[in-house]
């Protein structure tokens, strides 16, 4: 027993000297792997082990070039929405048509860009991050799209955001002058009031002051009244809302501008307010009817 441990011993001695052990050697592939963003090193080595044989067979050889093309992650494919391929049905191709874009020729080269074609149904966004693939793995999606509206399910509404508000009514009640008004102006409501500045010769309550704080843009206002803080402001100025004056704010997700959301929703509420008038006509003339 005691010289098979002297044995074993010398060998591992031998490695230590001249050799490296099986264990160095996985450590240093470990660390000349490139580390993906999580930092999951099982992960990546196993990764690397699967692209490794992927790449000795000849059957998967041309595929490697095309699945591994994302920066800093190695052996991830990245799948964006303009990956998305638009299959037509029906006539959806003569309502929606494609047409070629390039460029012209150059007649001393004779080189052309690549035809492309746009047009027809495609995402408004072409960047949009849709999964991540690692070697082996492998998506098949057959995506119909469907028009609906926001009543059905929120997932049709084009708004992002929707909010509406009273517009600021602000009065000053008694002038604001110098470093009263350079405050208001500056720290206390910014964008809302401005500096005017007075000349040298004004006669009356002007006299003798540098500037004075006037109301420039009320729509700016938030309704903080931070002046009220100060001892002076709060006395000067009088803040409350037009109670008939609305501000309406609409997001979009993207798909529709702002601006033709809020019209196909005048247009809506047009036709709702049209309905209503008919089903009352129609109630008024039935009950003039049975008299």
């Amino acid at each position: 027993g005691g010289k098979k441990k002297r044995k074993k011993k010398k060998g591992k001695a031998k490695k230590e000297d001249g050799g490296k052990d099986d264990d160095e050697e996985e450590e240093e592939d470990d660390e000349a792997l490139e580390p993906s963003v999580m930092g999951l090193s099982i992960a990546d080595k196993a990764a690397s082990h699967a692209a490794v044989h992927a790449a000795s067979s000849s059957a998967s050889t041309a595929n490697m070039g095309m699945n591994i093309d994302a920066p800093n992650r190695p052996f991830t494919k990245h799948i964006y929405t303009h990956h998305l391929l638009w299959c037509p049905q029906g006539d959806q191709l003569d309502r929606f048509p494609l047409h070629n874009q390039s460029d012209n020729t150059d007649d001393t080269t004779n080189a052309t860009t690549t035809t492309t074609a746009i047009g027809g149904i495609r995402p408004i966004h072409e960047d949009i991050l849709l999964a991540k693939l690692r070697p082996g793995q492998i998506i098949e999606l057959e995506a119909h799209a469907r028009k609906g509206t926001g009543k059905d399910h929120a997932k049709f509404s084009p708004v992002a955001t929707a909010s509406y508000r009273l517009m600021p009514q602000i009065e000053i009640t008694r002038p604001i002058y110098d470093d009263d008004a350079e405050e208001l102006v500056n720290w206390f409501e910014p964008g809302v009031f401005s500096l005017l500045s007075i000349p040298s010769d004004a006669q009356g309550e002007d006299a003798g002051h540098r500037v004075k704080a006037v109301v420039s843009n009320p729509y700016a206002c938030t309704m903080s009244r931070n002046f009220m803080r100060h001892p002076v402001l709060k006395e000067r100025i009088k803040m409350s809302r037009i109670p008939n004056h609305f501000i309406f704010e609409v997001e979009s997700v993207g798909m529709m501008e702002p601006g033709v959301i809020v019209a196909e929703a005048l247009k809506v509420l047009k036709e709702k307010c049209e309905r209503v008038v008919g089903l009352a006509d129609e109630s008024l003339a039935a009950m003039m009817g049975g008299v």
